[in-house]
């Protein structure tokens, strides 16, 4: 389409007989909604994948590594077998699991210790960015009690703050008789509640040093496993395949995604469905905008008809009408998005306030909003696809009136 055309499609557009006048207005608004609640509900989509990832890898590093039994092989032979197989490789952290019981002024609850390798524990996670009060430090601290994180969760359900000592005890076999337990009781000093993004992990989670675990569980120098960490996150599904087959049956190696597998499978079904479902909104205002060109094409029938008698083709009277549907389309657009991004902040602000995602039911107790560059592209495609059809049959329409018939009606 030359300049001419687009400047005529453009007059025409904003005149009292198009854009300001009848339904336009209505169906221009409703175009703005369907974009909007597209943008916010990729959004959403897009930003609970990401919030959920993040946490997995801030936490428990991108893949991990295991043996059948608690005690590995060494580490440092360990570590570099892997970055023979993954020079993606940027750093390995011993760690270890535990059970226990947490108890406080009557009230006792389930836990998991993670005791990790403080030394490199910064090399593979992110615990400061989980820091909701106090600061990362897991040493031992005064009258030798070990530094703990604790989730937010349980911080709150046992009434506990940074500088509290809290009781944990577990049950240790003994060794004449494997049958018969006794009872371990050790003490740990709150260095920082974390919000560690996963509401169970927030519920359970205490992390404190390897060492410290070690000697509170009587396990010696044995550890669970080894946690990585990559250079590319999206990679690391590829490169625990890629270690697994390596190292063979003794060791178990899962990525990031593996532990919530179900979930993730689920966000990449249910984000085509809810971008077609909102589609329909889009395409609703896309058929009332084309009704609102019928009615423009029949108004301008004088208008018309002279534009044919100085020359114009059907051809260019098609273009011209055309672009009248891809410039509302352009402009929903424009509407929508800033719609949208106003949406989306009111949702971060009403998350904060009201805790609108209940981390019971969703798993994480937050969702970091996140537009992404391929969904907003695909919006844009949709959205002046779905107007340009729209406007095809009012512009034809249009096209094919003779000049006689326009002056008639004239």
């Amino acid at each position: 389409m030359n300049k001419t055309l687009a400047w005529m499609s453009w007059k025409f557009l904003f005149s009292r007989k198009a854009l300001f006048g009848g339904s336009a207005p209505l169906a221009l608004l409703g175009l703005i909604f369907g974009v909007a609640l597209l943008v916010v509900s990729m959004a959403v989509m897009s930003g609970f994948e990401r919030t959920l990832r993040d946490a997995m890898a801030d936490v428990t590093g991108h893949a991990q590594v295991v043996k059948r039994s608690r005690f590995l092989d060494d580490p440092v032979e360990l570590e570099e077998r892997i970055k023979k197989v993954e020079p993606t490789l940027l750093g390995a952290v011993k760690y270890t699991f535990i059970e226990a019981v947490v108890a406080r002024q009557g009230q006792i609850s389930g836990i998991l210790i993670q005791g990790i390798d403080r030394d490199r524990m910064d090399d593979v996670l992110n615990f400061s960015s989980r820091v909701d009060s106090g600061k990362v430090d897991i040493s031992v601290q005064d009258e030798n009690k070990p530094g703990a994180m604790i989730g937010k969760g349980l911080a709150k359900r046992m009434n506990l703050q940074v500088g509290d000592v809290f009781n944990v005890v577990i049950p240790i076999a003994e060794s004449s008789d494997p049958s018969s337990f006794q009872r371990r009781v050790g003490q740990f000093r709150v260095t920082a509640i974390l919000d560690l993004g996963k509401f169970e992990w927030n519920e359970r989670f205490v992390v404190t040093d390897l060492k410290a675990a070690q000697d509170f569980a009587k396990i010696g120098e044995g550890y669970t496993g080894l946690l990585l960490k990559f250079k590319d996150i999206e990679h690391a599904r590829d490169a625990a395949y890629h270690i697994s087959q390596v190292l063979g049956s003794p060791y178990w190696v899962r990525d990031w995604r593996d532990s919530n597998e179900s979930l993730f499978q689920a966000v990449e079904i249910e984000r085509p469905v809810i971008f077609f479902v909102v589609s329909i909104i889009v395409i609703v205002a896309a058929l009332n905008i084309s009704s609102t060109l019928f009615v423009n094409v029949v108004q301008r029938y004088n208008d018309i008809s002279i534009l044919k008698t100085v020359g114009f083709t059907p051809r260019q009277i098609l273009q011209l009408f055309s672009a009248q549907g891809v410039m509302i389309g352009a402009l929903g657009l424009l509407g929508g998005f800033i719609l949208g991004f106003i949406l989306c902040a009111l949702f971060a602000w009403l998350q904060q306030s009201l805790n609108l995602v209940a981390g019971s039911v969703y798993k994480i107790e937050g969702i970091h909003l996140q537009i992404r560059f391929i969904d907003s592209v695909a919006i844009c495609v949709a959205t002046l696809v779905i107007c340009f059809l729209a406007t095809l049959m009012p512009a034809r329409r249009g096209s094919k009136l003779s000049p006689v018939e326009g002056l008639r009606y004239g």
